[in-house]
């Protein structure tokens, strides 16, 4: 069984995604111009349904996102996603190794990461609301302690970075080094400034460059696929 607490989180951060849609789906997401937050119910039940797909067939190669079917309409798919990935955590070995990013992936890393999902694009659904509000402990708190693995990589040559994140004190350093420079503010703020989000925080040059560059994810592709579950 996977841990409870992930799971409140992706429930209760699923319900206010949804919820923020329901009050506008024309609204415009400020972090991925171009974007409707229809666009973005789009795409996180894609990640969803994908996240599905990977836990109950245990794939162990790269696994393409579901696309909705033609008689649906988008939050009934997002619900019909969000309600399977739910049931298949709750009664999956979060040890099981499966496809995904970094060394050794397994179900529960694809648990933490869609507490990450779900709740930053929260966050950026209630963002297109004029809502600011943070991120909630646990969402930054999983984000942080995956960066170096997902997302350092990414990054090309930085130096190595302390994070400490002072409302919960804790401290995570960024790279193989010793710490060239240190950034401090809340975990949100903290975890929002490295996935290239508006924050308080700000970060040394070098590394406000290398996040910066990380690309949103395409437009979602509405088109029907003929493999889509």
């Amino acid at each position: 069984m996977l841990s409870a607490e992930n799971l409140h989180t992706i429930r209760e951060e699923g319900a206010l995604l949804l919820a923020a849609f329901g009050r506008d789906p024309a609204a415009m997401v400020p972090q991925y111009p171009g974007w409707t937050l229809d666009d973005l119910v789009y795409h996180t039940a894609g990640v969803h349904g994908r996240t599905v797909l990977i836990c109950r067939l245990l794939a162990q190669e790269r696994v393409h996102a579901p696309r909705c079917a033609p008689d649906m309409t988008v939050d009934d798919w997002y619900r019909q996603n969000l309600a399977e990935m739910l049931e298949i955590f709750g009664s999956s070995d979060p040890g099981v190794s499966v496809w995904g990013f970094g060394a050794s992936p397994t179900i529960g890393f694809w648990e933490r990461r869609m507490v990450i999902e779900t709740g930053v694009h929260r966050r950026d659904a209630e963002q297109a609301l004029g809502l600011e509000g943070p991120l909630t402990d646990h969402v930054a708190v999983s984000g942080l302690d995956e960066f170096t693995e997902l997302w350092l990589p990414f990054l090309g040559e930085v130096p190595t970075l302390k994070v400490t994140a002072t409302d919960i004190g804790r401290s995570w350093v960024i790279g193989p080094g010793t710490e060239g420079s240190e950034v401090e503010g809340t975990a949100s703020e903290v975890f929002l400034r490295l996935m290239a989000r508006p924050s308080a925080v700000s970060l040394p040059t070098v590394w406000a460059d290398a996040v910066d560059r990380l690309a949103p994810p395409p437009k979602p592709d509405r088109a029907p696929r003929q493999d889509a579950t």
